[in-house]
């Protein structure tokens, strides 16, 4: 099993969580990267080491599937941040009494119809950790809150009559923000692209935009350096046994090239070397990754990446013979078209090689496809606005998934 680096030891993240510090001296922020590449990481290691002045909550939002348990979660996780002593408990026992609240264990439960409802509950919450004078800033890491707002968006279509549960909560948290802006920032971040919910749960009907006011910061995959460093503590912390001919530096460089420099392939990787009964070789880092690539237990989780187009990209759309093609389909023959292609590709290739499958008169479908491709992490635009996958493991899992290898 792979051993977990704690948050003192993470390695490249310096810098980048210096520059979100700096940003978040003015705004609340989203998280934009793709699965593994290390946002939690980010959060986790923030959390644990705050800045001065600052006082830092994380917390997951994975479990959570109705508005009131958002509720209950965040009062759970801002009780230690109410101001200390005698007041500080007195106030967070009125805010309990106010919502028809019970503490158990440290855990928050609210009742299945509180005096005032979830949103009075969770704007009271935010009064009691963003009084005025406060002497700390506060800032909240929800991290799969994305997820979360998927499974409230269809808890509240089931239970309130069509009502946009999801997104007034992202509109609640909107005005808190504003209402608290002198002492209080959020970080969204999850694992399903926002921009996909929003748009869902927006639709035709709403105006709303609950987090215009949160620019964006993408979390990369560690540079060169970074990843042959972890690498080389990786295999240090692993034991992994090294033949004479391997020296750790060649090694670690390869290891970071074969995983694209991404945190947990490495650790994936160098956790199946260090069990082999014989000393690791050159040639077991290609083969290892192949394995995986090629595991159909998927312990990866690989085929995410395909799976969820039929999620981001529901509906269908119509070709010049009133023919309907499902949006994945689009979206899957775009990336198998990329997935073949040795150089990056422009705009008009891809269209065209769009057209030789099907009967299609609209140019800028394929414009917003690839723009949408890129923001959900599977392509990269370069300086001339060619494109081609972001990360060649991915893309190399593409190819071997698909049946797409010559």
């Amino acid at each position: 099993m792979s051993q977990q680096v704690g948050s003192g030891k993470v390695f490249g993240r310096d810098r980048l969580i210096e520059r979100i510090w700096q940003k978040l001296e003015s705004n609340s922020l989203r998280f934009t990267a793709e699965r593994r590449v290390g946002k939690t990481t980010v959060m986790k290691k923030m959390a644990a080491e705050p800045r001065n002045g600052w006082q830092v909550v994380f917390t997951d939002l994975e479990g959570v599937a109705s508005p009131e348990g958002f509720a209950e979660a965040l009062l759970s996780k801002i009780k230690p941040l109410m101001p200390a002593g005698q007041a500080g408990q007195q106030w967070f026992q009125k805010i309990l009494e106010a919502v028809s609240g019970i503490e158990i264990g440290g855990v928050i439960k609210l009742p299945e119809f509180s005096k005032i409802g979830w949103r009075p509950t969770i704007e009271k919450a935010f009064e009691g950790i963003c009084s005025p004078g406060r002497e700390c800033k506060v800032l909240i890491l929800f991290d799969e809150l994305p997820y979360m707002l998927q499974k409230i968006a269809v808890y509240g279509n089931q239970v309130t009559n069509g009502e946009n549960a999801a997104l007034e909560m992202l509109d609640t948290l909107r005005a808190v923000r504003g209402k608290h802006e002198e002492n209080l920032r959020m970080i969204f971040a999850g694992s399903v692209g926002l921009h996909h919910v929003i748009s869902e749960l927006r639709g035709e009907a709403f105006a709303s935009q609950p987090v215009n006011d949160m620019p964006l910061v993408e979390i990369r995959s560690l540079e060169e350096d970074d990843a042959i460093a972890l690498a080389k503590q990786l295999l240090r912390v692993e034991a992994v046994d090294l033949s004479q001919k391997t020296s750790i530096e060649e090694l670690s460089r390869l290891l970071a090239k074969e995983t694209d420099h991404v945190p947990f392939y490495l650790e994936r990787v160098i956790a199946r070397l260090a069990e082999l009964d014989r000393p690791v070789v050159l040639d077991d880092v290609g083969e290892m990754v192949n394995r995986h690539l090629t595991d159909d237990f998927d312990h990866w989780e690989m085929d995410h990446f395909r799976q969820r187009l039929k999620i981001y990209y529901s509906g269908s759309m119509q070709d010049a013979n009133d023919k309907k093609i499902p949006r994945s389909k689009i979206a899957i023959e775009l990336l198998d078209y990329l997935a073949t292609q040795s150089e990056p590709q422009t705009i008009e290739q891809v269209w065209q090689a769009l057209k030789a499958k099907h009967a299609l008169t609209e140019r800028e479908m394929v414009v917003n496809f690839l723009k949408l491709l890129a923001q959900d992490h599977y392509l990269v635009s370069d300086e001339t606005k060619r494109y081609s996958f972001r990360f060649p493991l991915i893309q190399k899992w593409w190819v071997l998934a698909q049946g797409l290898a010559s």
